[in-house]
Formats: structure tokens, C-alpha cells, sequence
């Protein structure tokens, strides 16, 4: 096994460095999700954490006592740059914890408690960073664990009311879950030892008697559930401040208006071009109609198209490519259905030899829906998003620095540096496009698609954190001002209903990139390198937007 400390990759050989490695083995100690994720696994993959509200207990007295050592260590010792900014994004983490416990208390308001360990062990049957014998093992181990999960998390709702669409949300999901255990006992089936085999099964069916346990204890939260969920506008404010935003949620939300004005102009004209005369509409179905005609053949041509974005970047030298990292395109599993309306992406994990990528693809429930979500156009705009240079490109590169400058990401907190990961996607879609690739009328007006659904993002997002707007209402606006499907509109915007401050972050997080990096090519003159910005900003990608800014300038300017 590879010691801890060259797995984790020194920052310098200090104090401070090496209390941060102690603390660092108690944070996966309390969270070994936390460690699977970043691609630790042994012993953590046979782990579960407590359920309940012991371990965000357990954490903000760890990350407490963490950021006095850190200070402490501080004083003593010269920090490199990048030390300087993993403390202060140690203290941006616990302030948003505590903010996430005692501000907005999701973790007692929406009572999914199948989502993390769900994704994990999605994760852990799709990748292959070990023999799937010992995936297998790993797997039964914590579905062994699960029932006894479950029941420390349904604690945290004792004297509480859960909200009742997002309860409603979680008993989809729930319901989802027995043919997601299915897929993984068929996937073992006669590929791993039979007493393996018989192990597996017999958790599963453990599991399985646990889930009507807990689907009971669902629609009995649904019974008394709170219709309501706004986090209000004070709190709000106090949340985007702690996340390092200089703009108000106001100039947000006027932002987010501006935004969608000034782009609909815009792709009107993009729509006169290819539907002389007919309008947005009659465009759109003209792009729509050079579509795959089956889902299967939509999986491959975003497949193909990701590696022509990689291959793009790669020719005109606009950012650095890790040649073997590998990305996979699969069809969303039922049970992550209910929260991925289109699409997702599952980054590479940190400490992973391979870096390996998981992208997932939602399948319509109505076929007719496939050209909408799917057609041509819209891929190419995805493989940019999402792939090249996009998420998976950002999150190769991030996966190169410290494990530190991960923490914020990487605890329980109000969406940290969402802004940075999104943005970042976000702003690569026009920056490619501008570079030529796949530049046509087709691919202006998706993209254009795109970027007003993201500034109807930010408005949605900050009225339905002030509670000046229903779900109900975001959804006809998603459906009647920005054209999405209203099958899909209803779970988005149930998903930015628990999220706030996540949806704005696409819009919001591009403002800024194209705003810092002006300023930067003024500053810098011909000395700006579109390359050295690109790969600074990936590489620092999972910061806080403020945080990374100050990472990149620092380096750019030097």
C-alpha cells in the first residue's frame, strides 16, 4: 500500500503540513463516502458513516479544532501560496458547515437518506479502479451497513417536519433503489466467487426488507410534511457573502433578467438565419429534427463528440490534456433518474491512479422527448460542458493539486465553489465556440438554448430562496420562457428548490470568469496566455470563486 503522505502529495515538508494530514485521516474516518469519492479506498470502501446527526456533530467539532491547529501552525512558519489559500478555505468550510447546520438545517428537511449511499455504490460498481472482486466485497460490506444508516438517519427528523415536495422526491427514489440492487447482484453473477455471490445476496435481501421499513417511515413524514422551504432573503444574502460573492442576490437577480433580454435578442437573430421570417420556434424544430433517432445512438454521438472536443483542444493548444484519463458515456441508473432530469457528470476521483469520469445520460420518460433533449446541436454543446474542457477536463487538472484546496468541496456545506465548476463549464461552451469548433448556426442557437436556460437559473434560484415564487410558478416559466419539457422542468426545479445558491451558480460563475479575465488581459498585455489561464483555472477549479481568482492572479502576475 502506498504510504498516506505520497498518496496525498506534500505541499511542503512542515508542521503545517503534517497536522493537516492527522486531521485530514480523522475527516475519513467521520466520512468515508468522503474518501471513496476522492478515490481512497482501502479501508474506507468497507465503511459506512453514521447516519444520523452524530457525524455533522463530530465534524464541526473536528473542523473546529482543525482551523486552530492550522492558525497555530500558521503563525510558526511561511506558507506557500498554495498553504495560504487551503487555510483560508478551511475556514470557508466551517463557516458554511455551521451554516448548513444551524442557518439551513437541510440535513432535518429533506429525508433522502438514500441519495449519498446511492451514489457511492453507483459509483463503486461502475468504476473500475479495482478487481471487481474487490468492488464486490466492498459493495456487500456496506449494504450489510445500510440498514443500520438508514435507521441513525431517520433520527434526525425526530420533532422535525420534513418538506413535503422534496419527501415526495425521496419516495421516488426510494422506490427506485431495488432494481438498482438488482443491477449490481446481476453484474456479480458469475463473475465473482459463488460465496461472494451468496454474500451479496443475502445483504441485498437485508437491504431490501430495510427499504419498506423506511418507505413507511416516508409516508408517514409525508403525512405531516411543511409546505414550506424558503431559506428567506436574509439568510440567503448571508450565504452568498460566506461564499465570497462581491454581488448581492438583488444584482443577481437583475442579472439574471438582463441576461435572459439581452440572449433572447440574440438568438432571435441566430433564428432569423435559419428559419427566415418563421420565428425562434420554427428554428428550433428545424435544429431538433437532425437528431439520433434512438437513445442508443444519443449515447454514441456524445461519446464522439466529447473526443472531438478533446482532440480540438489538444490541436489549437487551449489547455493542458491529461492523455489518459478515460471518460465513459452510460445511460442514468433508474434509481438517480428522479434527481437527473438530462444529464451528470461523476468526476474522476482525486487520489485514483486512472483518472476515470462517469457521464451519465437520462433517458426521456416520453420518447417524443429525445430530439429535445438530444438532438445533434445540443450534443456538441454537452461535450463542451461536460468533457472537454469542461467538467471532466477541470476536474483531471484540479485532481493534480493539493487534496486541500478540495476541502471546502469535500464537507457538508452550502455548495461550495459551485460557482467555480459550473462557471468554469459554462464559460468554455462560448470560449470554444468562439475558437471555431463546431461553429454553425445550429450549434449558436443551442448554445444560446443553453445560456438562457442558465439566466433563468439565477432567477429562479434567488426567488425561490426568498420564497417570492412557487415551484409551480418556476416551472411554467422553464416551460413557457426558456421551452424545457415540463416533465423535466418539474424535477429541476424541485432540485433547485433544496439547493440555493446552486443554480445561479452557471450564469453567475461565467459573469465572473469572462469579467476576471479581462481584467487580467488588461493588466498583462501581451503577456496574457489564454493556455496558463485556462489550465490555472482548472487546476484550482473546485475553490470558491474568490479564492481561485486570488490563486490564478497571484501566479499569472508573478
Amino acid at each position: 500500500m502506498i504510504p498516506f503522505t505520497v498518496r496525498c502529495g506534500q505541499m511542503k515538508s512542515s508542521s503545517f503540513e503534517e497536522m493537516n494530514e492527522e486531521m485530514f485521516k480523522k475527516l475519513l474516518k467521520l466520512d468515508p463516502f468522503t474518501a471513496s469519492s476522492l478515490g481512497l479506498h482501502d479501508p474506507y470502501d468497507w465503511q459506512m458513516p453514521h447516519g444520523g446527526f452524530k457525524r455533522l456533530d463530530d465534524l464541526t467539532k473536528l473542523l473546529d479544532e482543525w482551523s486552530k491547529k492550522a492558525h497555530a501552525a500558521a503563525k510558526s512558519e511561511d506558507l506557500t501560496i498554495d498553504q495560504e489559500i487551503a487555510l483560508e478555505g478551511l475556514d470557508l468550510a466551517a463557516g458554511l458547515l455551521d451554516f448548513s447546520i444551524n442557518d439551513y438545517p437541510l440535513w432535518k428537511m429533506y429525508p433522502d437518506g438514500l441519495e449519498s449511499p446511492g451514489g457511492t455504490l453507483f459509483m463503486m460498481i461502475s468504476r473500475e479502479y479495482a478487481p471487481l472482486e474487490t468492488r464486490v466485497d466492498a459493495i456487500s460490506a456496506r449494504l450489510d451497513l445500510l440498514p443500520q444508516y438508514l435507521a441513525e438517519f431517520r433520527s434526525r427528523f425526530k420533532g422535525a417536519r420534513a418538506v413535503k415536495v422534496w419527501t415526495q422526491v425521496a419516495i421516488e427514489a426510494c422506490d427506485q433503489i431495488p432494481s438498482f440492487l438488482k443491477f449490481i447482484e446481476v453484474t456479480a453473477r458469475s463473475k465473482v466467487p459463488q460465496r461472494m455471490t451468496a454474500e451479496l445476496g443475502k445483504n441485498i435481501a437485508r437491504v431490501e426488507s430495510a427499504l419498506g421499513d423506511h418507505r413507511d417511515w416516508l409516508d408517514q413524514l409525508l403525512d405531516n410534511a411543511d409546505t414550506e422551504f424558503a431559506m428567506g432573503r436574509e439568510k440567503f444574502a448571508k450565504l452568498m457573502k460566506l461564499r465570497g460573492f462581491e454581488l448581492t442576490p438583488d444584482e443577481m437577480l437583475a442579472l439574471g433578467v438582463k441576461y435572459m433580454r439581452d440572449l433572447k435578442k440574440e438568438r432571435e437573430q441566430i433564428a432569423e438565419r435559419i428559419a427566415p421570417g418563421r420565428g425562434v420556434d420554427a428554428a428550433a424544430k428545424i435544429v431538433q429534427a437532425a437528431s439520433p433517432k434512438t437513445f442508443e445512438e444519443a449515447l454514441k454521438a456524445t461519446k464522439d463528440e466529447m473526443d472531438k472536443a478533446k482532440q480540438f483542444i489538444i490541436e489549437h493548444d487551449l489547455a493542458s490534456v491529461d492523455e489518459k484519463a478515460i471518460l465513459r458515456v452510460i445511460e442514468t441508473p433508474a434509481f438517480l433518474a428522479p434527481i437527473i432530469p438530462y444529464a451528470a457528470m461523476f468526476m474522476s476521483s482525486k487520489f485514483d491512479k486512472v483518472q476515470e469520469g462517469i457521464y451519465v445520460v437520462t433517458r426521456p420518460k416520453d420518447p417524443k422527448d429525445l430530439a429535445s433533449h438530444l438532438d445533434y446541436a445540443a450534443i456538441i454543446n454537452t461535450a463542451v460542458h461536460e468533457a472537454y474542457p469542461g467538467h471532466f477536463q477541470q476536474g483531471v487538472l484540479s485532481n493534480s493539486k493539493h487534496w486541500m484546496l478540495q476541502l471546502p468541496g469535500n464537507v457538508e456545506n452550502a455548495y461550495a465553489g459551485a460557482e467555480t465548476v459550473e462557471g468554469w463549464a459554462h464559460y468554455c461552451e462560448k470560449m470554444m465556440y468562439d475558437h471555431g469548433f463546431e461553429r454553425n448556426d445550429s450549434a449558436a442557437l443551442e448554445m444560446l438554448n443553453g445560456a438562457i436556460w442558465r439566466a433563468y437559473r439565477i432567477i429562479a434560484d434567488v426567488k425561490l430562496a426568498y420564497g417570492d415564487a412557487s415551484i409551480e410558478e418556476m416551472v411554467d416559466m422553464a416551460v413557457n420562457e426558456v421551452g424545457m419539457a415540463r416533465n423535466a422542468s418539474e424535477v429541476e426545479v424541485k432540485r433547485y428548490s433544496r439547493s440555493p445558491g446552486q443554480a445561479l451558480s452557471y450564469m453567475i460563475g461565467r459573469h465572473i470568469i469572462i469579467g476576471f479575465r479581462q481584467k487580467l488581459e488588461k493588466q498583462l498585455g501581451e503577456k496574457f496566455d489564454e493556455k496558463s489561464f485556462h489550465d490555472l483555472f482548472a487546476a484550482y477549479g473546485y475553490l470558491p470563486i474568490s479564492l481561485m481568482m486570488n490563486a490564478v492572479k497571484a501566479q499569472m502576475i508573478a
